[in-house]
């Protein structure tokens, strides 16, 4: 008996040593062929103009909806002749299908056009991406794979979640679950390896809205492991009260949809589910994306998140950019806020999810027509409620985006104009590829503010955002993790930040003490990161009082020196349209981008904290936004100008650019689509550099190239 359990155990050790290798070896394999942590495939970094027709005729045709005979409009879709138009245009990235969620059977006609698609692109110099939907076409998938009846996503009350309310022969799958993984990376493998696509999208990458989300069984028990990796046994009875987890479910709402009414979100359980929907996302689209680079490191890969931060989308949808900007190559985004100057004064841009973008080092792919309820649509009617010309909208990305302009839908849209500043584009790759963004000033998403109580938070940030983009203040947009390297910045702003973490308040004081400068308004630091209320400010000390003033008391900015550093402040920001009603789910819709009413206070508190100069200075205005940048290894400043207010041509814009210690400008020339080059006269005082920008119609690129002085 001794001796047969003694063989047991030998073998068991055995076995295990030998998983341990293969383990290792697997491990060692996919180092050997992955690429290294933030490359990029060359083709991406060169610079990408994309247009998409995603959807196969097996979806449009059980959709419903649409165009008669949709087969033909297919047929010309995949044309050879349609993809030499497009690259006439400019386009360099076409995006087709690859798998809805019909079945790999079922769509096996429209795999097939999309490989025959790939190799008449391939002939013509294309890339060609292939789209990767989350939902589960039932009717055809599950006779086709019955292990996809378990894939499903469910809500608290156990039913499965339909895509949309029309759309119920589509399932919500979820990425939790193992098997459905398993499937998508043979679909992945698929395109990569057979189609030879270069690009792979992966549809609905976020949560369905709260309070309709899945609770499956696989996203139960990951919650409470991820409670047990992320608290010890203390943290877990402060966090929660007791320790043993095996009873905890998904925080339910008792609620069948949206909204949730609730003022802010004090639950513990339900911020940690957010949390936890947040870091399971991101993990899920780690893996996707790491197994793509081990099977082709030039393949890129983007995915369709919910990029609003005018939405609390972290609660809401699981969407963290600071996360999911990891990894992959680009974030898809949908959202309506398309740039222009409307009637009533208001500036509305992608400007924020593209500094959201840049901040991690990655690019945001914008959608530049609108989405219809129906496909093919004309272009015209689709762009009937985009006022703006679509050139305004390229010429954004150019200026605030990372070497990418975007997604075309129709050719229609491909007018002279647009080709021209898609030319412009092309011939300036060289100039624009490699730059980072110059910022003087920061603004804090810290995520239990924003998104634990964003009829409070949300809404003071989106509109101090507002007053630093019309302000035409170089800033950048950055996460709780982005506070540990502050000193790259001027001042930082806390716009009513109201729950902050013992350890960021100490980061921010020590960062303010050193020298920096702080703006803060309203609430910021009275709550810990638990949304727990101190005694007083957390930063009591750096504002010089222990709590916002009362209501009905003047809103009087408090400015105070602490240390080396400087602390303004403000009370309360004055919104000029009233805010929405407090909910969960809380929409700043661009309707209320109207600059506050003390816009100007905010300003110059900014300014003072920041030490009273500012590395670029534009008079223009507010209907004109800046992007300053630096291109890595060359010595060159880009100015970025662009005239929302498009038919009204802004004369001679004065500029000052504060040069780098110990260089000097060589040669200052602006460049546009919509003129000639020219060489600008710069008076030089000390490292001030002025010049005047000759008539701004839309976008004016100016390059400053320096050398040492």
């Amino acid at each position: 008996m001794r001796r047969t359990r003694k063989l047991r155990l030998v073998v068991v050790l055995a076995l295990v040593v030998l998983a341990s290798f293969f383990v290792a070896r697997t491990r060692s394999v996919q180092a050997e062929h992955s690429p290294p942590v933030g490359a990029r495939p060359a083709w991406i970094v060169e610079g990408v103009v994309a247009s998409q027709s995603m959807e196969p005729l097996l979806y449009v045709i059980r959709r419903g909806g649409g165009v008669d005979h949709p087969e033909k409009w297919r047929k010309d879709e995949f044309s050879e002749e349609t993809i030499k138009k497009w690259k006439e245009a400019g386009i360099t990235l076409l995006m087709r299908n690859l798998y809805k969620g019909g079945g790999m059977k079922a769509e096996a006609e429209d795999i097939a056009e999309t490989r025959q698609f790939a190799e008449l692109a391939h002939r013509h110099g294309m890339k060609v991406g292939g789209y990767v939907g989350a939902s589960l076409m039932y009717e055809t998938l599950f006779p086709e794979e019955p292990e996809a009846r378990d894939w499903k996503m469910m809500d608290e009350w156990g039913r499965p979640i339909y895509y949309t309310n029309d759309q119920t022969f589509r399932y919500m799958a979820c990425r939790n679950n193992p098997g459905y993984m398993a499937y998508i990376k043979k679909v992945v493998r698929l395109g990569v390896q057979d189609l030879k696509l270069d690009m792979i999208h992966f549809d609905q990458l976020r949560w369905p809205a709260e309070p309709k989300t899945c609770r499956c069984k696989y996203c139960e028990a990951q919650f409470r492991d991820f409670l047990r990796k992320r608290y010890t046994d203390p943290q877990l009875k402060m966090r929660l009260g007791f320790v043993r987890l095996e009873g905890i479910i998904p925080p339910p709402y008792n609620l069948d949809g949206p909204p949730i009414k609730l003022t802010e979100l004090r639950n513990p359980l339900m911020q940690e589910w957010a949390y936890f929907r947040a870091a399971s996302l991101a993990q899920r689209w780690r893996e996707l994306v790491e197994y793509i680079h081990v099977l082709n490191p030039e393949v890129g890969v983007q995915g369709n998140a919910t990029m609003a931060p005018d939405l609390n989308a972290g609660f809401t949808y699981g969407v963290d950019p600071s996360l999911l900007f990891e990894h992959g190559d680009y974030l898809r985004s949908e959202e309506v806020n398309q740039a222009e100057w409307t009637s009533d004064g208001r500036l509305v841009s992608f400007i924020r999810s593209y500094k959201a973008a840049r901040v991690m080092g990655k690019a945001l792919n914008p959608l530049l027509t609108p989405i219809s309820g129906l496909l093919f649509e004309s272009a015209g009617s689709a762009n009937k409620s985009w006022k703006a010309p679509i050139e305004l909208r390229v010429a954004e990305a150019m200026a605030y985006n990372k070497m990418l302009l975007g997604t075309f839908r129709y050719l229609p849209e491909m007018t002279p104009g647009v080709r021209r500043y898609i030319n412009f584009f092309h011939a300036h790759k060289t100039d624009l590829r490699d730059t980072i963004p110059v910022a003087d000033v920061a603004i804090l998403r810290s995520f239990p503010s924003i998104e634990f109580n964003p009829s409070e938070s949300n809404f003071s940030t989106v509109l101090f955002e507002q007053s630093l983009i019309q302000g035409k203040v170089p800033f950048a947009i950055i996460y709780d993790r982005h506070l540990k390297d502050l000193s790259k910045y001027k001042a930082l702003v806390l716009a009513n930040q109201d729950a902050l973490s013992n350890e960021q308040v100490e980061i921010i004081r020590r960062y303010v003490a050193a020298g920096g400068g702080v703006v803060a308004t309203e609430e910021t630091s009275l709550l810990t990161d638990w949304r727990r209320r101190r005694p007083k400010f957390g930063l009591a000390d750096l504002f010089g009082i222990n709590e916002p003033p009362p209501p009905k008391q003047a809103s009087d900015p408090l400015r105070r020196k602490y240390g080396e550093g400087r602390v303004a402040y403000i009370p309360r920001i004055e919104p000029a349209v009233p805010a929405p009603q407090a909910q969960m789910t809380y929409h700043v819709s661009n309707r209320y981008w109207k600059l506050p009413k003390n816009h100007r206070e905010l300003m110059d508190a900014v300014r003072w904290a920041a030490g009273g100069e500012l590395t670029a200075e534009v008079d223009a205005p507010e209907w004109v936004t800046i992007e300053l940048a630096q291109q890595r290894g060359t010595n060159r400043l880009l100015l970025h100008l662009l005239n929302y207010k498009v038919g009204e041509p802004v004369p001679g814009v004065p500029v000052k650019l504060k040069l780098p210690a110990g260089m000097k400008l060589r040669e200052a020339t602006v460049e546009t689509p919509d003129g000639a080059r020219q060489t600008l006269n710069v008076t030089m005082q000390g490292q001030t550099a002025a010049f005047r920008v000759p008539q701004l119609r839309i976008y004016n690129l100016v390059l400053l190239q320096l050398e040492k002085a």
